[in-house]
C-alpha cells in the first residue's frame, strides 16, 4: 500500500446531507449513514453487522481439507451454506421514499471492513471524521461491520431534495427470504400420502410452518434428461460433442440408466422445501472436476391442492432402485418467505 492508492479510495463528495439514524430493515439493524452525490450519482451509505469473516474463513478452509481428504458429507456441505444468515441489504431494498417520491435503486455494493476494503475503510474513517455516533456498531469488530453503497437511479447536478426532506425517507422494500435448518426426519412407503398437517418453527420469523405432504413417486429422470439433451444437440442449443458428453456425465451421477429419483410431492404456501434421502446425506462429496448447472431440484409452484396451500414438487437428485418401496427422507432445509414487499416506515 502507499499514498496514491490511499488517495484513489477517497470518495469525493459534492454535496450532501449525514443522517446518522439507526432502523431496522427485515430484521436486518442498520445505521443509516447519510446520503451524497458524487458527480451526477445520488448515494446512500448504510452500515450493518455481518457475519465474522475471519471466522467463515477458518470454516471454509476446514471444509475444504475435508473435501479433499474424501470426509466431508454431503450434510455437512449443505449445513456449511447456512453459516451466514444475517441477511443482506441488497437483497431487501428496492430503492427509497422521500416525500411521496420513489428513487428507483441503479446498483449496489456490499462489503466488510476487511484489511483490504481500502474504500470500505476510507468511508468508515470519512464518518467518523464527521463525528457520527455508530450506535449499535461502536464496539463491534471491523471484521463484522458490512457497508453498503446503494445508487439511485437518475442523474444528479444537485441534491433534490432538503435536509428536511431526508426526515421522511422510507425504504421500498421487496419480502426478505430465510435459508434455515430444518431437520425433519421422515421413514415412509412410497405412493399417496395420508397428507396429515406437518409443521415446524422459523426462528426467523416466530411463526410456525405448515406443510402437507401429499405424494412420493419415483421417476425416469434419465430418460426425461437424455431425451431433452438430444433434442438439445440437434437444435443446436448445445453446440458441440464434448458440452453434450459433459452434461450426459453429469447425468449419470444424478441417475445412472436403469434407475430412478424420488419426487416429493407437497403443499405449503410460505416455503420451498429441499429433502434429501437418509444415504445421500451421509455420502462423501466428490471434487468436481467439471462444472454445470442445468440440473433444477424443482419446487416449481403448479396450483392448489387440496388442503388449500400452494402445491409444488422436490425432486431429489440421488439415484434409487426401480422396486424401492419404502424410503427415509430428511427435510433438511427450507427456504422460507418473509413478509410482503412494501414500504418500511422509519
Amino acid at each position: 500500500m502507499n499514498i496514491k492508492t490511499l488517495r484513489e479510495g477517497f470518495h469525493q463528495f459534492d454535496e450532501g446531507f449525514l443522517i446518522e439514524k439507526e432502523t431496522s430493515i427485515m430484521g436486518i439493524s442498520v445505521l443509516i449513514a447519510g446520503i451524497f452525490r458524487e458527480e451526477n450519482k445520488l448515494v446512500l451509505y448504510l452500515f450493518s453487522e455481518g457475519e465474522d469473516s475471519k471466522k467463515l474463513q477458518n470454516i471454509h478452509v476446514k471444509m475444504e481439507r475435508k473435501r479433499r481428504k474424501g470426509t466431508l458429507t454431503k450434510r455437512e456441505e449443505l449445513l456449511m451454506g447456512l453459516q451466514n444468515q444475517n441477511g443482506s441489504i441488497l437483497e431487501v431494498v428496492r430503492g427509497i421514499l422521500v416525500n411521496g417520491k420513489e428513487y428507483q435503486l441503479r446498483s449496489g455494493a456490499e462489503g466488510g471492513m476487511e484489511e483490504y476494503n481500502i474504500e470500505g475503510r476510507l468511508l468508515l474513517y470519512y464518518f467518523l471524521f464527521q463525528g457520527i455516533s455508530f450506535g449499535f456498531l461502536e464496539e463491534q469488530k471491523l471484521s463484522k461491520i458490512q457497508c453498503a453503497q446503494l445508487e439511485l437511479e437518475g442523474e444528479y447536478e444537485k441534491m433534490p431534495f432538503s435536509k428536511k426532506d431526508i426526515k421522511t425517507l422510507e425504504f421500498v422494500l421487496a419480502p426478505r427470504h430465510y435459508h434455515i435448518f430444518v431437520g425433519r426426519k421422515i421413514k415412509v412407503s412410497l405412493g399417496k400420502q395420508i397428507g396429515r398437517k406437518q409443521k415446524f418453527f422459523c426462528n426467523e420469523l416466530q411463526t410456525e410452518i405448515e406443510y402437507y405432504i401429499n405424494n412420493i413417486r419415483l421417476v425416469d429422470y434419465w430418460s426425461e434428461a437424455k431425451e431433452k439433451f438430444d433434442r438439445m444437440l440437434t437444435d443446436g442449443v448445445l453446440t458441440s460433442q464434448k458440452e453434450y458428453k459433459m452434461f450426459l456425465n453429469y447425468l449419470q451421477e444424478v441417475c445412472p440408466q436403469g434407475m430412478r429419483n424420488l419426487v416429493v410431492e407437497y403443499e405449503c404456501d410460505r416455503a420451498s422445501l429441499e429433502f434429501y434421502t437418509k444415504e445421500q446425506l451421509k455420502e462423501t462429496v466428490k471434487i468436481s472436476k467439471e462444472a454445470t448447472a442445468f440440473f433444477l431440484t424443482g419446487n416449481v409452484s403448479s396450483g392448489t391442492g387440496i388442503h388449500g396451500k400452494k402445491l409444488k414438487s422436490c425432486l431429489i437428485s440421488y439415484p434409487v432402485n426401480p422396486d424401492t418401496q419404502e424410503v427415509t427422507l430428511e427435510l433438511l432445509q427450507a427456504f422460507v418467505q418473509g413478509d410482503i414487499s412494501g414500504v418500511q416506515m422509519n
